[in-house]
């Protein structure tokens, strides 16, 4: 048993915990972000390597907790799926954005190459983690904490990082003018007018600033926990499944800081940003599979999953795939108050998940 067992309490409460829990981990999660970059800047770390992974592992803590915790109570599926599930959310997150907010399709201006280089690398680590899936995994030698597969993606995170810095600083090039963004004055100003609230907060010192990110940092880690607990209950209460339950219900409440985030990029016209920051995201999750797989007492944790989670690796790569389509051809004309793409986005992750139910 476990130190806390949720089971005794039957599967209503324990989806009305999940429920209290995810809105929690999103409120404390929005928060906790919005601290970190204040305190990136402040620090003037937001630019060094050092600064932008600690603040992406900051931002992606409630996945780093869920997954953690599951793989700790010995939950493989739960863990791997809620990273795994989270890919294919942040994607819906996209388009969900796009067609209650956006005024125009979100791909149209985006003109960084650095968000061109992140979606490759995220179908890059997706691919190894695949590879890992079938091919099946093996202890490193004389370390053996981790399999070859999760170490690879920890290595392949760690370079990413690196060339999405030397990028943002070299611009390499620019593609052709293309639609006039509408205007809206500065963007400063904008991001001013819409966080005009936190302004006091802006004031306060670093000290204070920072407690409040160390408050936040435990309210994610606390409700992240009880994530992890409902979940491994819920999985067995009502049948759906570790994975299922780990990749829909895990993968949707840790996804939802990055709404708010996201929902504020877009109202600011910085369709970049929700796009950096979203496949941004993707990497870290997948990288946080070395952690699970140091947590998880058994064995290389991917060789816990099966087909399902296959699946979801092939699932989140043809959404990074279509928004990477749609972030070349950028569409000037909007479907349904949003872009091709998150047409696109919606409606083949409606299948995929119709899909993973059956394979649960």
């Amino acid at each position: 048993m476990h130190w806390l067992d949720l089971r005794a309490i039957g599967p209503v409460g324990n989806f009305a915990i999940f429920i209290v829990a995810a809105a929690v981990v999103w409120l404390t999660g929005d928060r906790l972000a919005r601290y970190s970059e204040i305190i990136a800047d402040r620090t003037r770390l937001g630019g060094a390597f050092i600064g932008t992974l600690l603040l992406r592992v900051t931002v992606s803590l409630p996945e780093i907790t869920l997954a953690g915790v599951a793989a700790a109570l010995g939950n493989a599926e739960l863990a791997v799926n809620s990273l795994l599930g989270g890919i294919g959310m942040v994607m819906v997150v996209v388009a969900v954005t796009d067609l209650v907010i956006g005024e125009e399709p979100l791909s149209r201006d985006v003109r960084h190459p650095v968000v061109l280089l992140q979606g490759p690398l995220v179908i890059l680590m997706l691919t190894v983690t695949a590879a890992g899936i079938t091919a099946g995994e093996r202890l490193l030698p004389v370390v053996g904490l981790a399999g070859a597969s999760t170490t690879a993606l920890l290595g392949l995170y760690l370079i990413s990082l690196v060339l999405v810095k030397r990028v943002q600083r070299s611009h390499p090039w620019t593609p052709d003018a293309g639609p006039e963004r509408p205007s809206g004055g500065d963007q400063r100003g904008n991001s001013q007018q819409l966080h005009a609230k936190e302004q006091d907060l802006e004031s306060r010192s670093l000290g204070w600033v920072t407690c409040l990110a160390a408050m936040a940092a435990a309210g994610v880690f606390a409700a992240g926990t009880v994530l992890a607990l409902s979940g491994d209950a819920l999985a067995e209460q009502t049948g759906l499944g570790s994975g299922f339950v780990g990749l829909i219900l895990g993968g949707a409440a840790t996804s939802l800081p990055e709404l708010s985030t996201t929902i504020s990029s877009v109202r600011l016209k910085q369709y970049e940003m929700a796009f950096s920051d979203a496949f941004g995201t993707n990497l870290c999750s997948l990288a946080v599979l070395f952690l699970a797989d140091i947590l998880y007492g058994g064995g290389p944790i991917l060789n816990e999953v099966g087909r399902f989670s296959t699946f979801a690796v092939l699932l989140g790569i043809w959404l990074t795939t279509v928004y990477l389509a749609g972030l070349v051809a950028r569409p000037r004309q909007a479907v349904w108050r949003m872009g091709f793409d998150s047409l696109i986005v919606l409606a083949t992750s409606a299948v995929g998940f119709l899909i993973l139910y059956r394979l649960k």
